[in-house]
């Protein structure tokens, strides 16, 4: 255990693990589970019945494969390890176009598409997913539809300009070949997770294409920010090409940081430096709390909801900087964001409020199941503090400090 936090601070990270880990992944594998059926839940109500959507998403399936096989590798229980074995049989059998290939991006509640579009965001996921499974199961099958699916977005979706259009059709029609952040934030997030799993250098070369594409083209030039929606050409335009959001500056710190490190690439640490300061400056709610969902590129406002999983990404972006400058501040912020998410946004029995309003009330009648994915990250680089392998570790074992 880390000799530099309180015993205070240790008793915060441990109930933010657990929490993670133990009541939200049981309300996950029992109300947000359906049992016949071996799939996950799309969306809870706060009573914690299904809210009745008609549909079901490959993204969520891939988060949630995520989640069950870290909730397994931190519990040891068989019932999380039969959550993702069936989440990944639901995934392959079920979501798959086995005649154009790609993913669905949702289905019907009896495995007919829905949505057949395929988005680059879903796929990014599904990869993700994917190789986390792989790296605690040792789940060869899963190597081989990661493999089929990077093939796939590589040559469908990609662009002369170097990004990936955002979506196709059915058939692999473009829809727009717009620049959108988002997507690839988590191919990022995916590549780096396969490069982990399988040492192969063909996944951290495409992780280096994307750093291009963020460093080129989605930051802006003074290094402090990332925009969301660019157009045809990467360039930002009009109203929507201004907006940011300030979770996803928290997310690029980390991702970036840890890039730098997997790519030993240590230069890339300084020059995200000043994309968490921004965040920090413009995104805090220094009055009431909480994290506004989005501002402008001048700072201002432009809502005033806080959804949770931006506080989670800034705890991600904290842990980094408790890494590498361990002081007695940073330390402080991390715990504080940590107490703040448990007692604004957690519930008791493992239930979540997905966001706040201005005041840090409750502003939403609904949980969604793609939400534990971003807890379970925050929790992961936590538990990264403490021992354990860290959200791209992908091994399976555990700090000594959550039994």
């Amino acid at each position: 255990m880390s000799v530099n936090f309180t015993a205070d601070q240790v008793h915060q990270a441990r109930k933010f693990v657990n929490y993670t880990f133990r009541n939200m992944a049981q309300l996950c594998a029992t109300y947000g589970w359906n049992e016949s059926r071996g799939q996950s839940i799309e969306r809870l109500r706060t009573d914690l019945t299904p809210a009745p959507l008609g549909y079901r998403r490959g993204l969520v399936v891939g988060r949630q494969l995520f989640f069950f096989s870290h909730a397994y590798r931190l519990t040891a229980e068989p019932l999380y390890q039969n959550c993702a074995n069936r989440l990944f049989e639901d995934l392959t059998n079920n979501f798959w176009d086995r005649k154009n290939g790609g993913w669905y991006f949702s289905l019907t509640a009896d495995n007919s598409p829905s949505d057949t579009t395929k988005d680059l965001y879903g796929h990014a996921f599904i990869m993700f997913g994917l190789a986390h499974y792989l790296a605690i199961f040792n789940g060869d099958k899963a190597l081989q539809w990661i493999g089929r699916t990077n093939e796939l977005i590589l040559d469908r979706l990609g662009l002369p300009g170097g990004w990936f259009a955002p979506a196709a059709t059915r058939d692999w029609t473009l829809l727009g070949r717009n620049l959108e952040q988002n997507p690839h934030m988590h191919l990022l997030e995916a590549y780096l997770s396969i490069y982990k799993a399988t040492k192969d250098d063909a996944f951290l070369r495409c992780a280096t294409r994307i750093m291009s594409i963020y460093t080129e083209m989605l930051r802006t030039s003074d290094r402090s920010k990332v925009l969301e929606h660019l157009d045809e050409k990467a360039q930002a335009s009009g109203a929507k090409g201004m907006l940011i959001e300030p979770g996803h500056l928290y997310e690029w710190y980390w991702l970036v940081s840890e890039y730098a490190d997997i790519a030993g690439l240590p230069a890339f640490k300084s020059a995200c430096a000043p994309i968490i300061q921004w965040a920090d400056r413009r995104g805090l709610d220094v009055e009431v709390g909480g994290i506004f969902d989005t501002v402008d590129t001048s700072g201002d406002i432009v809502s005033h909801r806080k959804r949770n999983w931006p506080v989670t990404e800034r705890i991600k972006a904290l842990t980094t900087l408790v890494r590498d400058t361990p002081t007695e501040r940073s330390r402080e912020e991390l715990v504080g964001s940590i107490t703040f998410f448990l007692e604004k946004y957690c519930g008791s029995d493992g239930s979540w409020h997905e966001y706040l309003n201005r005041n840090l009330e409750p502003d939403c009648d609904y949980m969604p199941l793609s939400t534990p994915y971003h807890v379970a990250m925050a929790a992961l680089e936590v538990e990264r503090l403490f021992g354990g392998p860290g959200a791209f570790g992908m091994t399976n074992t555990k700090s000594p400090d959550f039994p």
